[in-house]
C-alpha cells in the first residue's frame, strides 16, 4: 500500500462533523452535509481515506462516529461517479480499513458495517470479489470466534447482495467457494453454520450452475442440519429446502415423507422466523403437480397447522398497534403509502374462464392474508384481481398468518373440494370460539377457500353468508374488517345466486341487500381498518353487481359523502377508488340531477384544496376520470375548469422536465464531479392529467367539440408532443387520449394525420421492446378507431401499417402480447371493413393469426366490427382463405352469446335494413357463398376437415 498520512487539519474537522451527524436539529444536519459534500468534491481520495481511517480506528471512543464513517464510505463507493475518482491506493486503503474493522471483536456494529462496505466494493466492481472473499475466508481461521463469525457475516452480506454478478462474472471463484460453504454446514459454531447455509442459499435463489453441480452435497448438508437445535440454522435449512423444491424437486423425492413431517413440525415452531420459512414450503409444494399425492395423507394435519398459523400472534397485534376506534386521529405521514398512477390502457375483457385460468397461475397469493390494497379496476387483463387482498393489517410485512392463509388458498385451488372434509369441522370450531382471534382466523379461512371450494361450499353458503353478515356487527374491529374482505370474495354468489341449485325467489333481499347495507355501515365505522376494508369490499361488490346497484345509488352516495367528511388521508385513497368503481359500474345512471351534488360536491372540495404538485392529486383525478365518463354531459359544467387545470399541470411538468434535462447536459459537460442544478419532474402528473382529459372527452362525446377546439394550448399540440416523450407511461396515456379524440372529436384530429401516422407506425413497430408493450397496445387501438373515422381514405395508410400489424398477429401464442394481438387483429379487421380491396390480397398471410387472436375475445362491438371487416376481405378474395377457412369458422363458433343478428347472419335469414343487417349480410354471404360455389358435396368435404367441435357447432347453430 502507498504511504499516506492524514491531514492534521482535516481529520479533527471531519471527526467534529461526524459527531454532529445525529444532531436533532435540521440546521446542524444541513451544515454537516454541506461540509462533507465540500470535502468529497474538493478531494475525493482524501475524503475516502480519512473516512476509512476513522472507521478502522478502534482507539476512537465513539463507536457511533465510526459506524457513521463506514456508512458514508459505503455511500461514496456505491456512487459510480465518485468511485471512478478513487486511485488504486485509496481503494486498497478502504479494503484494509474494512478488514481491520471486521477484526474489531469489541464492536459488533462496526464489524457488521465493515461487511457492508466490502459488499459495496464488490457491487460497484466485481473484480474485487476474489481478493475480498479470499481474505475473508482466511480470517475464518482466526482463533477469536467472534472474528471468524464477523468474517463469515461479511461473506454472507456479499453473497446476498452480489450473487448474480458473482455467478456471471466470477464462476471459477464460486466453484471454490460453494463447496467450502457446504463444508461449513458442520462448523462447531452455530452462527457460522447458519451463515454458511444462508450464503449457499443465495445461489440457489438464482439457480447458479455452480450450485447445481454441488446439489447432492447441498441437499445432504441441509438434511444433516435438520436436527440442529439452533433456530437460525433451522430457519436457513427450511429456506434451502424450499429453494431446492422449486428448482430440482426430484432431488428431494426420495425423502419426501420425512421432509413433509419435518416441515409440519417447523411450521408450528415457537420461533416465528422458523415457522414462516417452513410455511413457504407449502406454497412451493403447490407448484409441483406431480408431488400432490405425497401431501394427501398429511392433509388433515396440514390444515390444522395452517389454521393455527392464521391466528393473530401477540407480536402481530403489537406490530399493528391498538385495535381501537381511531377514525378521529390524523394519519402519520409514514402510514400513508406513496401514491402512484397507472397509465390508461385499452384491452378487450377476458372471459370468466380466462380469468379463472389466469388466477390459477397466481398461486403466490399473498393476497389471501395480505394488507388491504387499493382496489384496482384496470383495463389491463394481465393484472392480479385485487379482491384477493384481505384487510388483516396495515403492514406490508410478510408474516406467518399471511403465508398460512396464502397456503390454504393455494391448497383449495389444487385439491378443490377435497380439503373440505378435514377443514370444515375444525373451521366450525374456530368460528364458534369465544376467543375473537380464533373467530377472526376462521373468517379469514372462509375467504381463503372461496375460490377453490366454490362447488363444495355452495350447499352451506346460505347459512354462511348470513353468519358472516352478522359478523359485521362484531365488537372487535379486526373481525369486522376481515369479514368485509371474506364476504367480498363471495360477491358473485351474493349477487347472482347459486349456480348448481335453484336460487330463492327473494335471493337479493336475503343476501345482496343486507351485505350492501352492512358495507355502507362499515364504511362509516369508527375504526380506520374497518373503514378501509368496507370501502375496498364495496369496490369489489360494485364490479359484480353493476346495474343491481342503481336503486341504491342514493344510499351509496350518501355514505360516500359522509365518508369524505370523516376519513383521514390514507382511507381517502380507497374511497376515491370506490367512487370511481361505482361510476364504472352504473355508468349513465349517475347522471341524475339529484345525484350530481352528492357525487361531485366532495370531489370539488378536494379539488380546491389539493395543489397542482401534490401527489394526493393522483387518486382524485383518476376518480374524476371515471365520474366524467359516467356523467357524460352531466359533467359539462365541470369540464372547462378540469380541462384548463389538466393542461396547466401538463405544461408545468413538461417545462420542469426540460429544465432538468438541460441541467443534466450542462453537468455532464462540466465534469464528473459536477452536480445537476435542477430537480427532475414527476412525469406521473402528466400521465394522470392526460387520463382525466381522456375521461372528459369520452364522457362528453361530440358535445365536447367546442371545448376541445378552443383548447389553449391546442390539444393536438399537447398530444403529439407527449406521443414523442421518453416516458412510456406518458406516451401510453397520450395514445389513449388520441383514440378518444378520434372517436369523439375527429375534426380536431383530421388536420394532423400526416404527423400522426408515422408516429403510430413507429410505435406499433416497437412491440418487441418489453417496456413498450402497453404503448403499442394503445397506439394500435387508436389506429383502429382512426380507420373507422377515415373510411375509404384509410387506404392511403394501409401500405406502411399492414406489415407491422400482421407481424403482431402472426407472432404466435405469447401471453405477454395477447392484448396487443387482439387490438392488432381488430385494427386489421377495421381496415378491411373500410378499404377491403387494399388489404384483402394479403389475407392468406394473416387469417390464421387473426382468428387465433380473436377467437377467445369476449363478444363486443369492437370484435363485431372486426368480423365485418374480415367478411368483406373474404368476399373480396375468397381464394385467400380457402386453405384456412376452418380457422375462420372456429373463431365464429367461439362467440359465447351470439346476438340474434349474429345467429341470423350465419343462417342467411333475411332481415329489415338496419345497422345490424349489414353484419348479417356480410356473414351470410360469406358462408353461403362458399357453400354455393363449392356445391354441397365439396362443402361437406371441406367441413369434414374441421375439428369435430367446430363442425358440430356450425351445423347446429348456423345450419351450414
Amino acid at each position: 500500500m502507498d504511504s499516506w498520512t492524514p491531514n492534521p487539519e482535516l481529520l479533527p474537522q471531519l471527526l467534529a462533523a461526524l459527531e454532529k451527524s445525529n444532531a436533532p436539529d435540521t440546521a446542524t444536519q444541513q451544515q454537516v452535509k454541506s461540509f462533507l459534500d465540500h470535502v468529497a468534491q474538493q478531494d475525493p481520495n482524501a475524503y475516502a481515506r480519512h473516512l476509512a481511517l476513522v472507521f478502522s480506528s478502534n482507539s476512537h471512543p465513539n463507536v457511533n462516529v465510526r459506524r457513521v464513517a463506514g456508512l458514508l464510505l459505503k455511500t461514496f463507493v456505491l456512487s459510480a461517479a465518485q468511485y471512478r475518482t478513487l486511485l488504486p491506493g485509496s481503494v486498497e486503503h478502504i479494503k484494509l480499513a474494512s478488514f481491520a474493522a471486521v477484526a474489531d471483536i469489541n464492536n459488533p456494529d462496526v464489524q457488521k458495517t465493515a461487511g457492508i462496505v466490502l459488499t459495496s466494493l464488490v457491487r460497484v466492481d466485481v473484480s474485487h470479489a476474489p481478493d475480498v472473499l479470499q481474505r475473508l475466508v482466511q480470517m475464518l481461521d482466526s482463533q477469536a470466534e467472534s472474528v471468524a463469525e464477523a468474517a463469515f457475516g461479511a461473506i454472507s452480506i456479499i453473497c446476498e447482495d452480489c450473487a448474480q454478478s458473482l455467478d456471471s462474472d466470477a464462476p471459477q471463484l464460486l466453484q471454490q467457494l460453494i463447496p467450502f460453504f457446504i463444508q461449513k454446514f458442520d462448523s462447531p459454531s452455530p452462527r457460522i453454520r447458519a451463515l454458511a447455509i444462508s450464503s449457499t442459499n443465495q445461489f440457489a435463489i438464482i439457480h447458479s450452475p455452480s450450485l447445481i453441480v454441488c446439489l447432492a452435497q447441498y441437499v445432504q448438508g441441509l438434511y444433516r442440519c435438520a436436527s440442529d437445535t439452533n433456530a437460525a440454522v433451522i430457519k436457513n435449512v427450511c429456506q434451502g429446502l424450499v429453494l431446492v423444491l422449486e428448482i430440482r424437486p426430484d432431488a428431494l423425492r426420495a425423502e419426501m415423507q420425512a421432509l413433509i413431517q419435518f416441515m409440519l413440525k417447523c411450521t408450528e415452531s415457537t420461533d416465528s422466523l422458523v415457522a414462516l420459512e417452513a410455511c413457504e414450503f407449502w406454497l412451493a409444494f403447490g407448484e409441483q403437480d406431480d408431488l400432490m399425492e405425497n401431501l394427501e395423507p398429511y392433509m388433515e394435519e396440514l390444515i390444522r397447522v395452517l389454521l393455527k398459523g392464521m391466528v393473530y400472534s401477540e407480536n402481530d397485534l403489537i406490530a399493528m398497534g391498538p385495535d381501537v376506534e381511531d377514525s378521529h386521529i390524523a394519519d402519520r405521514v409514514q402510514d400513508i403509502k406513496p401514491v402512484f398512477h397507472k397509465a390508461k390502457s385499452h384491452a378487450s375483457k377476458m372471459t370468466d374462464e380466462q380469468k379463472k385460468q389466469f388466477k390459477e397461475q397466481q398461486k403466490a397469493a399473498a393476497a389471501a392474508a395480505g394488507s388491504t390494497a387499493t382496489h384496482d379496476d384496470d383495463d389491463d387483463d394481465d393484472d392480479d384481481d385485487d379482491d384477493d387482498d384481505d384487510g388483516d393489517d396495515d403492514s406490508s410485512t410478510w408474516t406467518l398468518r399471511k403465508c398460512s392463509a396464502a397456503a390454504l388458498d393455494l391448497l383449495s385451488n389444487l385439491y378443490l373440494d377435497g380439503i373440505l372434509e378435514p377443514l370444515l369441522p375444525r373451521l366450525k370450531e374456530y368460528l364458534q370460539s369465544p376467543d375473537w382471534k380464533y373467530r377472526e382466523a376462521g373468517v379469514l379461512a372462509l375467504g381463503a377457500i372461496a375460490e377453490g371450494c366454490t362447488t363444495g361450499l355452495e350447499p352451506h353458503l346460505r347459512d354462511l353468508i348470513k353468519f358472516l353478515t352478522n359478523c359485521l356487527t362484531d365488537s372487535k374491529p379486526l373481525v369486522r374488517a376481515i369479514t368485509c374482505w371474506t364476504l367480498s370474495r363471495y360477491s358473485r354468489w351474493i349477487v347472482n345466486g347459486p349456480e348448481l341449485s335453484q336460487a330463492e325467489p327473494n335471493h337479493a333481499e336475503l343476501y345482496f341487500h343486507p351485505f350492501l347495507q352492512g358495507l355502507l355501515v362499515m364504511m362509516l365505522d369508527n375504526s380506520k381498518r374497518v373503514q378501509e376494508a368496507g370501502c375496498s369490499a364495496l369496490a369489489t361488490l360494485e364490479e359484480e353487481a353493476l346495474d343491481m346497484l342503481v336503486p341504491f345509488i342514493p344510499h351509496i352516495l350518501t355514505a360516500i359523502s359522509n365518508a369524505f367528511a370523516k376519513y383521514q388521508s390514507k382511507n381517502l385513497l380507497i374511497l376515491y377508488d370506490a367512487v370511481g368503481t361505482l361510476a364504472d359500474s352504473v355508468g349513465p345512471a349517475l347522471n341524475n340531477p339529484s345525484y350530481i351534488p352528492l357525487l361531485l360536491g366532495p370531489l370539488v372540495e378536494k379539488w380546491k384544496v389539493i395543489q397542482d404538485d401534490d401527489r394526493e392529486l393522483f387518486p382524485l383525478l383518476e376518480c374524476m376520470a371515471s365520474v366524467a365518463i359516467a356523467l357524460g354531459v352531466g359533467f359539462k359544467d365541470m369540464s372547462p375548469p378540469v380541462w384548463e387545470r389538466c393542461l396547466r399541470i401538463i405544461q408545468n411538468t413538461l417545462q420542469k422536465q426540460m429544465v432538468y434535462q438541460q441541467a443534466t447536459v450542462a453537468a455532464a459537460a462540466a465534469g464528473p464531479n459536477a452536480t445537476v442544478d435542477a430537480e427532475e419532474a414527476d412525469m406521473d402528473f402528466v400521465v394522470v392529467a392526460l387520463d382525466l382529459l381522456s375521461g372528459v372527452v369520452q364522457g362528453l362525446g361530440e358535445a365536447g367539440l367546442d371545448l376541445v377546439q378552443n383548447s389553449r394550448p391546442p390539444i393536438m399540440d399537447v398530444v403529439i408532443f407527449c406521443m414523442k416523450d421518453a416516458s412510456t407511461d406518458v406516451r401510453q396515456s397520450a395514445y389513449a387520449l388520441l383514440g378518444d379524440l378520434i372517436i369523439s372529436t375527429f375534426p380536431v384530429v383530421r388536420s394532423h394525420l400526416e404527423t400522426l401516422f408515422p408516429l403510430l407506425v413507429h410505435q406499433i413497430g416497437r412491440k418487441d421492446e418489453t417496456y413498450e408493450m402497453s404503448v403499442c397496445n394503445n397506439a394500435t387501438w387508436a389506429t383502429g378507431e382512426l380507420a373507422l373515422q377515415l373510411g375509404g381514405d384509410a387506404q392511403a395508410f394501409v401500405q406502411p401499417l399492414l406489415p407491422v400489424l400482421v407481424a403482431i398477429v402472426n407472432a404466435g401464442a405469447d401471453r405477454r402480447i395477447r392484448t396487443l394481438q387482439e387490438n392488432a387483429a381488430i385494427t386489421i379487421g377495421r381496415l378491411g371493413l373500410v378499404c377491403p380491396h387494399a388489404i384483402a390480397g394479403a389475407v392468406e398471410h394473416f387469417i390464421v393469426g387473426w382468428c387465433a387472436a380473436l377467437r377467445d375475445v369476449r363478444d363486443n362491438m369492437e370484435k363485431e366490427s372486426a368480423f365485418k371487416g374480415m367478411c368483406a376481405m373474404v368476399q373480396t378474395n375468397p381464394q385467400g382463405v380457402y386453405k384456412h377457412f376452418a380457422y375462420f369458422c372456429d373463431a365464429v363458433g367461439r362467440w359465447e352469446r351470439p346476438s340474434v343478428s349474429m345467429n341470423e347472419v350465419f343462417t342467411n335469414v333475411s332481415v329489415s335494413c338496419n345497422v345490424e343487417s349489414e353484419l348479417k349480410s356480410f356473414l351470410s354471404q360469406t358462408l353461403t357463398g362458399y357453400r354455393n360455389a363449392l356445391g354441397q358435396q365439396q362443402w361437406d368435404q371441406l367441413l369434414a376437415t374441421f375439428p369435430v367441435q367446430t363442425r358440430e357447432k356450425m351445423r347446429a347453430r348456423y345450419n351450414v
